[in-house]
């Protein structure tokens, strides 16, 4: 067998093109890879970078690709050829996302692990605003529809709004944020999505979030390797989720197709990239799936978490050696009756 993907550190980059059935990763392991998200499920490009990469998204129209690289430089990229079209560097520590402003994609939000996020002109290839005011480095970042707007969230569990293109810093009640439009929802803070997060956890448990189009189903990935799905607004303590398991260690992103017809995740140290067929209810066929659904929305069950609090207390040593594998029968080899020999006979 013959396989190809990424190979070294993990796989944090991700993006789904806008138009088309393909998708975009970027790995530690100094790649940028182009995949074909039809049944032919194959491998279409590749691209050297001069360092490991943690973000990447397409431009609106599909024709560029911005990449985020690990030592605080990014590129945009010829969305065909992969060959360069700008690259600038302001910054020392890693990018860890990276995303085009709506519509024209006149803009482009480079968020940094420094705490800043940059925007930039795409049109001039100029810097025209620096968002400040985080107390710790950027995780997600979203657009609102207008290009006017964005939503940060930093790994100190802060959700912050700055006014696009120049970045001076805004405060918007929750129930404003609710009224907004948002060009795209990867945000795992606030009041819309407080049902994501699970009774035991820390800030970064919830590692990705992304909306569908119609705004109706929210997908994790979490550090403990699975994927949900959550109705939207997910609003509320331990909101009832469908929870779906394939990657070996933690999922580091998730993203819809253009059409949600496919939801896109991407493991960690795995580095692999699954795809998951997404049926409205009512329409699925009815074949075997690995998937599990929390049965309460109380706070007491909390669906799988409460199996999560269970493990943990469980002392794995003592019941490996108490446990046997397999059953076993027969007589012990020391116990058992020799035959007599030639000679004894």
């Amino acid at each position: 067998m013959f396989f190809q993907g990424h190979m070294e550190g993990e796989v944090w980059g991700l993006a789904t093109h806008p138009h088309l059935p393909i998708c975009a990763t970027v790995s530690d392991d100094k790649t940028l890879r182009i995949w074909d998200l039809s049944p032919s499920h194959c491998m279409l490009a590749v691209r050297k970078l001069k360092k490991g990469g943690r973000c990447c998204c397409f431009s609106p129209d599909g024709k560029a690709l911005a990449v985020g690289l690990n030592d605080g430089s990014f590129l945009i990229v010829n969305a065909d050829t992969l060959e360069d079209l700008v690259s600038f560097q302001h910054r020392k520590d890693v990018i860890s996302e990276i995303r085009f402003s709506p519509g024209a994609g006149k803009y482009l939000a480079v968020a940094s692990c420094d705490n800043f996020v940059d925007i930039y002109n795409v049109m001039s290839s100029k810097r025209v605003g620096i968002c400040k005011g985080a107390s710790s480095y950027i995780t997600h970042m979203d657009w609102d529809i207008r290009g006017k707007l964005l939503q940060v969230n930093t790994g100190a569990k802060e959700q912050l709004f700055f006014e696009a293109p120049r970045g001076k810093k805004q405060t918007i009640p929750s129930l404003e944020v609710e009224k907004i439009g948002w060009a795209s929802w990867t945000s795992v803070l606030g009041s819309c999505c407080e049902g994501i997060w699970p009774i035991i956890g820390e800030v970064t448990d919830v590692t990705a979030s992304c909306l569908t189009s119609d705004s109706k189903v929210l997908a994790t990935g979490d550090d403990f390797g699975f994927v949900k799905l959550f109705r939207y607004p997910a609003k509320g303590k331990f909101g009832k989720f469908k929870r779906y398991v394939a990657h070996s260690t933690h999922v580091t992103n998730v993203r819809w197709t253009y059409d949600d017809s496919l939801l896109v995740t991407v493991g960690g140290a795995d580095t692999s990239l699954m795809l998951w067929t997404y049926e409205i209810e009512g329409h699925r066929d009815s074949r075997q799936c690995d998937s599990e659904e929390s049965d309460l929305d109380s706070e007491e069950d909390g669906g799988y978490d409460s199996d999560v609090t269970r493990e943990n207390e469980i002392n794995y040593t003592i019941k490996a050696l108490s446990t046997n594998i397999r059953p076993m029968f027969g007589i012990k080899p020391h116990l058992q009756q020799k035959e007599p020999t030639l000679d004894e006979r």
